[in-house]
């Protein structure tokens, strides 16, 4: 069971579901969803469904109650997020400087500060459109680890915070093997 509770918004027809941030699908409109939540949504009864930063907009169609439905949306919606694959959503209008900014903040913060514990680090060398760039020094370059850090966490938290379709590239910064070997016997 997903931990989740409802908010009202000025919108009566509407709830604001706040659900903890790993557990949600990409930010955007949800074009479809899992099981009977994605049912709902097609048949109408479900007049919008928007995932964003950490929680989930569910606005019910004209004719439609929250005293009828709400414990069975609930439970479909628990359903539906145990099934992140399962959703398809349009991605969100977000600027290239807002990509940016999150990217820096990542960088700056969790994703620079476990870089870090291992000796290493990640510099943001350019945001271009949904392109990330970065580069990774120390410990880092040529880790074997690094595309776990790139693409499972940084390029997941990038995709969860923006949505869209981010992808993150690394510009490589390594000496070939046999570079690194001649400067090590001509020191």
């Amino acid at each position: 069971m997903i931990p989740m509770h409802a908010t009202a918004t000025a919108n009566p027809r509407q709830l604001r579901w706040v659900v903890p941030p790993a557990k949600l699908p990409l930010a955007g409109r949800v074009r479809h969803a899992p099981g009977r939540l994605g049912a709902w949504l097609e048949r109408g009864v479900i007049d919008e469904l928007v995932v964003r930063g950490a929680d989930v907009l569910i606005t019910l169609s004209a004719g439609q109650s929250w005293r009828d439905l709400g414990d069975q949306l609930r439970d479909a919606l628990g359903e539906a997020l145990l099934d992140p694959a399962g959703w398809e959503v349009e991605g969100s209008d977000n600027s290239t400087a807002e990509l940016a900014e999150v990217a820096a903040e990542l960088l700056a913060g969790p994703i620079g500060a476990l870089a870090e514990s291992h000796g290493g680090s990640i510099e943001l060398v350019s945001v271009t459109d949904n392109q990330v760039t970065v580069r990774m020094s120390g410990s880092c370059d040529g880790c074997p680890a690094a595309a776990s850090t790139l693409y499972e966490k940084f390029q997941q938290e990038l995709h969860r915070r923006v949505g869209g379709h981010v992808t993150v590239s690394c510009e490589s910064n390594s000496l070939s093997l046999g570079k690194k070997l001649l400067s090590l016997l001509t020191r």
